[in-house]
Protein backbone atom coordinates (compact mmCIF):
# COMPACT_ATOMS: atom_id res chain seq x y z
CA UNK A 1 0.00 0.00 0.00
CA UNK A 2 1.27 1.36 1.23
CA UNK A 3 3.16 2.21 0.10
CA UNK A 4 1.54 1.99 -0.67
CA UNK A 5 2.68 4.59 1.03
CA UNK A 6 4.07 4.13 5.14
CA UNK A 7 5.10 6.19 7.23
CA UNK A 8 8.53 5.31 6.67
CA UNK A 9 7.93 5.91 3.19
CA UNK A 10 7.75 9.25 2.98
CA UNK A 11 9.88 12.35 3.61
CA UNK A 12 10.06 14.52 6.64
CA UNK A 13 8.36 17.38 5.51
CA UNK A 14 5.12 15.46 4.25
CA UNK A 15 5.31 13.38 7.09
CA UNK A 16 5.25 16.30 9.38
CA UNK A 17 1.97 18.12 7.25
CA UNK A 18 -0.02 14.35 6.14
CA UNK A 19 0.71 11.44 8.22
CA UNK A 20 -1.75 10.05 5.70
CA UNK A 21 1.06 9.27 3.51
CA UNK A 22 2.48 6.64 5.83
CA UNK A 23 -1.02 2.30 2.07
CA UNK A 24 -11.88 -4.48 -0.72
CA UNK A 25 -10.19 -7.15 1.97
CA UNK A 26 -7.92 -8.03 -1.43
CA UNK A 27 -6.82 -4.41 -2.02
CA UNK A 28 -6.71 -3.14 1.46
CA UNK A 29 -3.72 -0.56 0.22
CA UNK A 30 -5.66 2.38 -1.40
CA UNK A 31 -7.62 4.15 0.04
CA UNK A 32 -6.33 3.02 3.53
CA UNK A 33 -2.90 4.04 4.78
CA UNK A 34 -2.77 1.10 6.92
CA UNK A 35 -1.24 -1.99 4.91
CA UNK A 36 -2.79 -5.28 4.94
CA UNK A 37 -1.08 -9.09 5.67
CA UNK A 38 -1.25 -9.93 1.94
CA UNK A 39 0.60 -9.38 -1.72
CA UNK A 40 -0.14 -9.00 -5.27
CA UNK A 41 0.34 -12.69 -6.63
CA UNK A 42 3.48 -13.97 -8.40
CA UNK A 43 3.27 -12.10 -11.84
CA UNK A 44 1.00 -9.55 -10.92
CA UNK A 45 0.99 -5.55 -10.54
CA UNK A 46 -0.90 -2.97 -9.24
CA UNK A 47 -1.07 0.78 -9.68
CA UNK A 48 -2.35 3.22 -7.08
CA UNK A 49 -2.31 7.02 -7.63
CA UNK A 50 -3.95 9.62 -5.97
CA UNK A 51 -3.97 13.89 -5.27
CA UNK A 52 -4.11 15.46 -1.87
CA UNK A 53 -5.11 18.49 -0.62
CA UNK A 54 -4.66 20.19 2.90
CA UNK A 55 -4.95 23.99 3.04
CA UNK A 56 -2.89 25.70 0.76
CA UNK A 57 -0.54 22.27 0.46
CA UNK A 58 -1.12 19.75 -2.96
CA UNK A 59 0.35 16.43 -3.10
CA UNK A 60 0.29 14.21 -5.76
CA UNK A 61 1.47 10.16 -5.56
CA UNK A 62 1.90 7.32 -7.58
CA UNK A 63 2.64 3.45 -6.34
CA UNK A 64 2.94 0.67 -8.19
CA UNK A 65 3.59 -2.58 -6.72
CA UNK A 66 4.12 -6.27 -7.80
CA UNK A 67 4.10 -9.77 -6.89
CA UNK A 68 7.51 -11.34 -7.13
CA UNK A 69 7.32 -14.79 -5.55
CA UNK A 70 4.70 -16.17 -3.75
CA UNK A 71 4.05 -14.04 -0.24
CA UNK A 72 6.68 -11.32 -1.40
CA UNK A 73 5.78 -8.21 -2.93
CA UNK A 74 7.71 -5.17 -3.66
CA UNK A 75 6.51 -1.62 -4.09
CA UNK A 76 7.69 1.79 -4.97
CA UNK A 77 5.57 5.46 -4.96
CA UNK A 78 7.12 8.67 -5.72
CA UNK A 79 5.39 12.37 -4.34
CA UNK A 80 5.38 15.38 -6.05
CA UNK A 81 4.94 18.39 -4.06
CA UNK A 82 3.67 21.86 -4.31
CA UNK A 83 4.49 24.12 -3.35
CA UNK A 84 8.44 23.50 -3.46
CA UNK A 85 9.31 25.70 -0.68
CA UNK A 86 11.51 23.02 1.19
CA UNK A 87 11.49 19.56 -0.73
CA UNK A 88 10.50 18.87 -4.19
CA UNK A 89 9.45 15.73 -3.71
CA UNK A 90 9.57 12.19 -1.95
CA UNK A 91 10.09 8.40 -3.18
CA UNK A 92 10.34 5.11 -1.01
CA UNK A 93 10.43 1.33 -2.22
CA UNK A 94 9.29 -1.43 0.14
CA UNK A 95 9.64 -5.02 0.18
CA UNK A 96 6.28 -6.89 2.03
CA UNK A 97 7.14 -10.71 3.01
CA UNK A 98 3.35 -12.24 3.79
CA UNK A 99 4.02 -16.64 4.30
CA UNK A 100 1.21 -18.49 4.25
CA UNK A 101 2.46 -20.14 7.37
CA UNK A 102 2.57 -17.08 9.77
CA UNK A 103 -2.07 -17.61 8.78
CA UNK A 104 -4.06 -18.91 11.88
CA UNK A 105 -7.39 -19.35 12.11
CA UNK A 106 -9.36 -18.49 15.64
CA UNK A 107 -12.93 -18.32 16.76
CA UNK A 108 -12.64 -14.41 15.64
CA UNK A 109 -11.88 -14.94 12.35
CA UNK A 110 -8.59 -15.94 9.94
CA UNK A 111 -5.37 -13.67 11.30
CA UNK A 112 -2.64 -13.26 8.93
CA UNK A 113 0.97 -11.85 9.70
CA UNK A 114 3.40 -10.52 7.55
CA UNK A 115 6.59 -8.01 7.59
CA UNK A 116 7.15 -5.02 5.52
CA UNK A 117 10.26 -3.40 5.01
CA UNK A 118 10.71 0.08 3.56
CA UNK A 119 13.61 3.05 2.82
CA UNK A 120 12.57 6.47 1.96
CA UNK A 121 14.17 9.35 -0.17
CA UNK A 122 13.97 12.84 -0.09
CA UNK A 123 14.50 15.90 -2.93
CA UNK A 124 15.87 18.86 -1.17
CA UNK A 125 14.85 21.94 -3.46
CA UNK A 126 18.86 22.93 -3.69
CA UNK A 127 20.06 19.26 -3.98
CA UNK A 128 19.77 16.14 -5.71
CA UNK A 129 18.17 12.71 -4.11
CA UNK A 130 19.19 11.88 -0.72
CA UNK A 131 17.84 8.71 1.90
CA UNK A 132 15.84 10.25 4.52
CA UNK A 133 14.65 7.16 6.94
CA UNK A 134 13.80 3.38 6.69
CA UNK A 135 11.62 1.43 9.05
CA UNK A 136 9.99 -2.27 9.51
CA UNK A 137 6.44 -2.61 10.24
CA UNK A 138 4.59 -6.00 11.69
CA UNK A 139 1.55 -6.25 9.78
CA UNK A 140 -1.69 -8.12 11.25
CA UNK A 141 -5.01 -8.73 9.06
CA UNK A 142 -7.57 -10.76 11.03
CA UNK A 143 -10.41 -11.18 8.77
CA UNK A 144 -13.79 -11.88 10.21
CA UNK A 145 -16.09 -12.36 7.27
CA UNK A 146 -16.36 -11.36 3.86
CA UNK A 147 -17.76 -7.99 5.31
CA UNK A 148 -15.52 -7.46 7.87
CA UNK A 149 -11.84 -7.42 8.14
CA UNK A 150 -9.19 -5.13 10.94
CA UNK A 151 -5.54 -4.35 9.96
CA UNK A 152 -3.11 -3.26 12.52
CA UNK A 153 0.77 -2.23 11.99
CA UNK A 154 3.36 -1.93 14.25
CA UNK A 155 6.66 -1.05 13.72
CA UNK A 156 10.16 1.69 14.40
CA UNK A 157 10.80 3.89 12.32
CA UNK A 158 14.23 5.70 11.96
CA UNK A 159 15.09 9.11 10.29
CA UNK A 160 18.69 9.01 8.78
CA UNK A 161 19.29 13.16 9.74
CA UNK A 162 18.98 12.86 13.30
CA UNK A 163 18.85 9.03 13.79
CA UNK A 164 15.94 9.44 15.89
CA UNK A 165 13.66 6.52 16.51
CA UNK A 166 9.75 6.30 16.68
CA UNK A 167 7.17 3.80 16.40
CA UNK A 168 4.16 3.86 14.42
CA UNK A 169 0.89 2.27 15.21
CA UNK A 170 -2.26 1.86 12.33
CA UNK A 171 -5.56 0.44 12.95
CA UNK A 172 -8.16 0.26 10.54
CA UNK A 173 -11.84 -1.60 10.30
CA UNK A 174 -12.83 -2.19 6.42
CA UNK A 175 -16.23 -2.85 6.11
CA UNK A 176 -18.01 -4.29 2.73
CA UNK A 177 -21.06 -3.58 2.73
CA UNK A 178 -21.67 -4.04 -0.92
CA UNK A 179 -19.67 -5.64 -3.97
CA UNK A 180 -19.72 -1.98 -5.30
CA UNK A 181 -17.33 -1.19 -2.68
CA UNK A 182 -16.06 -0.23 0.65
CA UNK A 183 -15.79 1.58 3.33
CA UNK A 184 -13.47 2.09 6.28
CA UNK A 185 -12.05 4.37 9.28
CA UNK A 186 -8.95 4.23 10.41
CA UNK A 187 -6.12 5.64 13.31
CA UNK A 188 -2.35 6.63 12.41
CA UNK A 189 -0.58 7.44 15.85
CA UNK A 190 3.33 7.07 16.51
CA UNK A 191 5.33 7.81 19.90
CA UNK A 192 7.71 10.51 18.40
CA UNK A 193 5.11 13.24 16.85
CA UNK A 194 7.23 15.77 16.74
CA UNK A 195 9.29 13.97 14.28
CA UNK A 196 6.29 11.23 13.08
CA UNK A 197 3.42 13.99 12.81
CA UNK A 198 0.28 14.03 15.04
CA UNK A 199 -1.93 11.27 15.25
CA UNK A 200 -4.24 11.53 12.29
CA UNK A 201 -8.00 9.78 12.24
CA UNK A 202 -9.46 9.11 8.48
CA UNK A 203 -12.73 7.71 7.08
CA UNK A 204 -13.04 7.32 3.53
CA UNK A 205 -14.27 4.59 0.95
CA UNK A 206 -13.71 3.27 -2.77
CA UNK A 207 -16.38 2.01 -5.34
CA UNK A 208 -15.46 -0.32 -7.66
CA UNK A 209 -15.96 0.72 -11.96
CA UNK A 210 -14.53 -2.44 -12.79
CA UNK A 211 -14.95 -5.36 -9.76
CA UNK A 212 -11.68 -6.01 -8.55
CA UNK A 213 -9.68 -4.61 -11.01
CA UNK A 214 -10.73 -0.69 -11.46
CA UNK A 215 -11.29 1.45 -7.84
CA UNK A 216 -12.02 5.30 -7.00
CA UNK A 217 -11.55 6.20 -3.78
CA UNK A 218 -12.11 9.33 -1.71
CA UNK A 219 -10.70 9.81 1.91
CA UNK A 220 -10.82 12.78 5.05
CA UNK A 221 -8.80 12.74 7.67
CA UNK A 222 -7.48 15.00 10.02
CA UNK A 223 -4.91 15.63 13.06
CA UNK A 224 -5.80 15.65 16.38
CA UNK A 225 -6.01 18.98 17.56
CA UNK A 226 -6.53 20.72 13.80
CA UNK A 227 -9.53 21.83 12.70
CA UNK A 228 -8.17 21.71 8.87
CA UNK A 229 -9.43 18.50 7.01
CA UNK A 230 -7.38 16.55 4.21
CA UNK A 231 -8.95 15.32 1.40
CA UNK A 232 -7.55 12.41 -0.94
CA UNK A 233 -9.04 11.66 -4.49
CA UNK A 234 -7.54 8.90 -6.27
CA UNK A 235 -7.56 5.18 -8.24
CA UNK A 236 -6.57 1.63 -7.43
CA UNK A 237 -5.96 -0.21 -10.86
CA UNK A 238 -5.24 -4.05 -9.73
CA UNK A 239 -4.35 -7.53 -11.76
CA UNK A 240 -1.99 -6.01 -14.31
CA UNK A 241 0.54 -8.30 -15.75
CA UNK A 242 4.05 -8.06 -14.52
CA UNK A 243 5.12 -10.18 -17.32
CA UNK A 244 3.58 -11.86 -20.77
CA UNK A 245 4.59 -15.18 -19.34
CA UNK A 246 3.48 -15.31 -16.20
CA UNK A 247 0.60 -17.95 -14.70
Amino acid sequence: MPLDVLVFACGRRLCGLMILLLPTLAFAARPLSSDDASTADPGSCQLEGWGEKSGGNRAWVLAPACGVAGGWEIGFDATYLRPQDEFRGDAGVAVKWVPKSWSMLTPAGTVNFGLKLGVSYERPVDSGWRRSGQGLLGLATLVVNEDFALHANLGPHQERATGQVGTALNLALVWVPHPAGLVFAEVQTNDRRAMMGPTQRTVGGLWWVAPDKLGLSLTASRPVGSSETQWTLGFGWYGLSAWTNAP
